[in-house]
């Protein structure tokens, strides 16, 4: 009896081998910095926000007043995910402790965001490798690997390996064009990287600043061409560019909020992108940090039963907002009246669809609203609630 439940044992571990998805031998998970999870949506529409490059002048200095407008902006947004394309604190130099210490406070800075955050390790992070990359890997894990996420298969790279700057190589290529044929048939595939394939500013890889080998570019793009990657996104390069080869788009995305290589004219400007997801379907809007706005009018003071507040969208697109924040009075019922209107300049009042999709109970007699609205784009919307009992 007990050598037939052996056998049965050893030929269902042996099916379960056999039979379990290959991905998940090879499959190197990535952390949000944040520690928040990510929450699968069946919906089939889906976005993300990507921006990168808010590292600090200084070690010792603050993080500049564009990535608090653009976290702000973010947590009304409130996408799915985040993803940043690296150079997030200033890294080099100093003593270990201090650099631990970069480390702190970008992840409390990470988490006044309510969505998972994941970050690209860019040079400023790694900062020279050794004992600094040992930390990092100890403390948020793989600095390559890949997530799914709804229809789409994410793949995060390291361009900044030691001895191996500004490319992508050994072990690390391996496992990228594993990763790739194994999600050869998601219908979106996304890649992330620190050091742009294509630069804006060293198109011929002359000076060795950012992507460092033509023979490793060209043959990356031929493995993205081939399983059919949809966009290619990076930083380092302080700027906002764009180029479009074979129908990938490669993306750099540099603005957010250190200082800035090139004039507006040429991309230096402060910014981060939405991606918007639909099937196949994809929408990038371009968005500058204060672009949305909000004002109150009346309460939204956690004492008035009644608030009125006003957001503003001066951006090309309309923008859905998931998280816009109306402070009232607790109640027992929670029930609570909204409705929003707009004002064209001609004084034609318009309803707009708008909801309370949750209610955080605050714990002192108030809570927090969140409302999900759709703002157009170069327009307002007044947001009336009122208390309900």
């Amino acid at each position: 009896m007990r050598l037939k439940r052996e056998i049965i044992f050893i030929v269902f571990t042996l099916l379960f081998i056999f039979n379990y998805p290959l991905y998940a031998i090879s499959h190197r998970p990535i952390k949000a910095i944040n520690a928040l999870p990510l929450i699968q949506q069946d919906s089939g529409e889906y976005r993300f926000v990507v921006f990168g490059d808010f590292r600090t002048l200084r070690r010792d200095r603050p993080y500049h007043e564009p990535l608090s407008r653009i976290l702000r902006d973010i947590e009304m947004i409130h996408p799915d995910f985040v993803i940043s394309t690296g150079d997030a604190y200033y890294g080099y130099g100093g003593s270990f402790e201090r650099f631990k210490n970069e480390i702190n406070y970008f992840v409390a800075t990470m988490r006044r965001i309510s969505v998972p955050v994941f970050n690209v390790a860019g040079n400023h992070e790694i900062a020279g490798g050794g004992k600094r990359e040992e930390y990092l890997i100890e403390r948020f894990g793989n600095l390559y690997g890949s997530f799914d996420f709804g229809n789409s298969h994410f793949i995060i790279l390291n361009t900044e390996e030691k001895g191996r700057e500004g490319m992508i190589k050994g072990e690390q290529l391996e496992w990228l064009r594993d990763d790739l044929e194994k999600n050869r048939d998601a219908r979106n595939i996304f890649v992330f990287m620190h050091r742009p394939m294509f630069s804006a500013i060293d198109p011929d890889l002359i000076f060795g600043k950012s992507f460092r080998d033509k023979g490793n570019r060209d043959y990356l793009h031929s493995l993205f061409k081939e399983f059919r990657v949809k966009a290619v996104f990076s930083g380092h390069e302080h700027l906002y560019s764009e180029t479009i080869r074979d129908g990938i788009r490669y993306i750099v995305t540099g603005g957010g909020g250190s200082p800035l290589y090139q004039s507006p004219k040429g991309g230096g400007f402060f910014h981060y992108l939405i991606v918007n997801l639909k099937g196949e379907d994809i929408s990038i809007d371009l968005m500058v940090p204060g672009a949305i706005d909000l004002r109150t009018i009346t309460g939204n003071d956690g004492f008035e039963e009644r608030s009125e507040i006003e957001v503003s969208n001066i951006s090309y697109s309309d923008i859905r907002l998931g998280n816009i924040p109306v402070m009232m009075p607790m109640s027992e019922v929670e029930r609570f009246r909204i409705r929003a209107s707009s004002i064209s300049v001609r004084g034609e009042k318009k309803d707009h669809p708008v909801r309370i999709v949750r209610i955080k109970d605050n714990g002192d007699g108030t809570c927090f609203l969140s409302i999900d609205t759709i703002l157009p784009a170069n327009g307002l919307l007044r947001i009336f609630v009122e208390s309900d009992i």
